[in-house]
């Protein structure tokens, strides 16, 4: 089947009968008419013909033409030609080998999902977001997105800072239309790609919010709401979540790739109010890449290794940490200088209530 991601034709071949119907339906809305593939994505291993050259550490082998990232929840090579583009992509899902741990693991899960289940976002975070890295002219932003009275806004920052809060607010009470949440890609012209990676709805983000309430909970079983309070009674509500698709959760989802109009980097400190001020471009690009390094932390440092094996065997390594930071600051510095960007300040101590009273003003009266 053929998909479109950030502006890459993908023939993705599943194999995989545990997952496979479950996220080919989750990227129904990433299909395109288009019949030629640029990158083909396969759970199928067998076609996978490269040797290891090295080994070091020992989570990591190093291959001739391919990136192999390794951790926890997946095992994935990605494949390239003699130009340094992308071509195939090797994903594995690594899960329990036993239905006992796979139900231990769901009941631990502030999701209430077992890897197998939880595929879409796996999927996206670990292979698509990954795969945008190398693409030429795109940069990630740790970000959601939504467009409203005509402005399309990013709202970025490092985690818990209020994004995904803010997202809600817009396109469930002001109707905006959704583009992203958690990660955005945008292209050196300044056009943010739709990620339609299920939202992922913390405990807090249900306060005071019913219609919310029950577009989570409309078909959840008895043990799903008996994990939910269990889990806000134990460890508090930052730590329970749940995921629903954009086209359930709002009214508007864009489908085409849309230009930004207004970057906000959202940032706790010691201020005692929420402040809006101009950020120069360059703080701007560097503060975004910082976020992503940190975000995907386990990607660079599996590719920091395949940096030094390389480097070990004389050999010229196909990306490293560094040509991918000047390739984004290219992309970024090209894209944002079309956008008015800026910082919100916002206090330590805010309530949930009133930070969204006062951005939900802040985004509709004043913004730079």
């Amino acid at each position: 089947m053929m998909y479109s991601f950030f502006g890459q034709n993908i023939d993705i071949n599943l194999k995989n009968s545990a997952y496979k119907n479950r996220l080919l339906e989750e990227l129904i809305p990433y299909k395109t008419e288009e019949k030629t593939p640029q990158i083909t994505i396969t759970d199928d291993w067998k076609d996978f013909n490269y040797k290891p050259i090295s080994n070091n550490p020992k989570q990591h082998f190093y291959y001739k033409n391919v990136i192999h990232i390794k951790e926890k929840l997946t095992e994935i090579a990605f494949v390239f030609n003699g130009r340094a583009e992308i071509t195939h992509i090797y994903f594995k899902l690594i899960t329990a080998p036993n239905a006992f741990r796979k139900s231990i693991r769901k009941w631990l899960n502030m999701q209430f999902t077992n890897r197998t289940e939880n595929i879409g976002q796996i999927f996206h975070e670990n292979v698509l977001i990954p795969l945008s890295f190398f693409i030429k002219d795109v940069a990630p932003i740790h970000a959601s997105g939504f467009q409203h009275q005509n402005k399309t806004y990013l709202l970025g920052g490092t985690g818990g800072v209020g994004k995904t809060t803010l997202e809600l607010l817009f396109c469930i009470k002001k109707k905006a239309s959704f583009i992203t949440d958690d990660i955005a890609i945008i292209n050196n012209e300044n056009t943010v790609f739709p990620n339609y990676n299920y939202p992922k709805i913390y405990g807090y983000n249900l306060i005071g919010n019913t219609e919310l309430k029950e577009k989570i909970f409309k078909k959840a079983g008895f043990l799903n709401k008996i994990h939910w309070f269990l889990h806000q009674k134990i460890f508090g509500i930052q730590k329970v979540r749940r995921k629903i698709s954009p086209f359930k959760l709002y009214a508007s989802v864009i489908k085409n790739p849309i230009a930004i109009t207004d970057y906000l980097i959202l940032f706790k400190s010691e201020t005692p109010v929420i402040k809006q001020e101009k950020l120069p471009i360059k703080n701007t690009v560097k503060a975004s890449i910082d976020v992503i390094l940190t975000e995907y932390a386990y990607f660079f440092n599996q590719l920091k290794w395949h940096e030094f094996n390389a480097n070990v065997l004389g050999e010229n390594p196909i990306y490293t940490i560094s040509i991918l930071q000047k390739k984004w600051e290219n992309t970024l510095e090209s894209a944002l200088k079309q956008t008015n960007n800026s910082v919100v300040k916002i206090p330590f101590s805010i309530t949930h209530q009133d930070y969204q009273r006062e951005m939900e003003k802040l985004l509709t009266d004043t913004s730079l």
